[in-house]
């Protein structure tokens, strides 16, 4: 009797440790779930450090203002627009109504212009090419009918092409433009970092590189939006290490050129 007694409070005791192993499980289990609260801590704003941005994709290149460029001596010798346009823009084109050329400066057409009724420059319009200087930028716009390529109509159309005037051979930096944006890069990570996409803004700053091969005239052209990344990218052009070797014209004396540091999204 004493025998079947003590097997039954065994089996007792292994059964109570059993359902409460079991209810001690679910119970973690449970806690692992995630609950409103726990839903809604996920919710809350993310704090990124210097290495991981919040908008990664930061923009960075240096080169002349516009990617369509024109060295005075081409542009000394230019009697058509299509001397210093890419000729697949004229292709389509049936007849000219007026074409413009225009000085642009810190980013905003001038009234400084000159207007002619062809692709043919005028008089007035060479006159105005030929005194430009290096690094100037320029507005052509070009008003005309063009030939539909779908349909086959005659339709009015127009054109808006910005370029810079370069020296016949521009300023280089000695380590190389990689090398260049790698240090803009390494040096602006930390600075960068408080950038976000849909506020973050193209932003440029103009630099000469003298004829000595120095940087000078850093000024700020258009905001990242952030005040605090345009100082830091001031200063990083300010402070590049290594050396430039300056412009040079036709006949090989060295001239100053002015460059344009893109940075943040990219833009026009």
């Amino acid at each position: 009797m004493k025998k079947r007694s003590l097997i039954t409070s065994t089996v007792l005791i292994v059964l109570s440790i059993a359902i409460f192993s079991f209810v001690g499980s679910n119970q973690s289990a449970t806690e692992d779930v995630e609950t409103p609260s726990t839903l809604l801590a996920l919710d809350e704003p993310v704090l990124y450090t210097a290495n991981e941005r919040a908008y990664p994709d930061f923009f960075y290149d240096v080169d002349s203002r516009y990617l369509t460029t024109i060295t005075k001596e081409v542009l000394n010798k230019a009697r058509s627009i299509h001397d210093f346009l890419p000729q697949e823009r004229s292709k389509p084109i049936v007849s000219y109504k007026s074409v413009s050329v225009t000085i642009i400066e810190n980013n905003t057409p001038t009234d400084i212009r000159e207007t002619g009724n062809s692709d043919v420059l005028t008089a007035s319009q060479i006159k105005l090419l030929r005194s430009a200087d290096y690094s100037t930028n320029l507005l052509i716009r070009s008003e005309y009918q063009k030939k539909n390529s779908i349909t086959g109509k005659i339709e009015d159309s127009y054109s808006t092409p910005h370029i810079t005037i370069v020296p016949e051979k521009q300023a280089v930096y000695v380590n190389g433009k990689d090398e260049l944006i790698r240090y803009l890069k390494d040096n602006g990570r930390e600075s960068t970092a408080i950038a976000q996409k849909g506020k973050l803004q193209p932003g440029k700053l103009y630099f000469t590189i003298t004829k000595t091969g120095i940087i000078s005239d850093v000024e700020l052209l258009t905001t990242s939006g952030y005040p605090s990344i345009d100082n830091k990218m001031i200063e990083l052009i300010t402070k590049t290490p290594g050396k430039w070797v300056p412009a040079e014209n036709s006949k090989g004396e060295k001239v100053a050129e002015k460059l344009v540091f893109s940075f943040g999204i990219i833009g026009c």
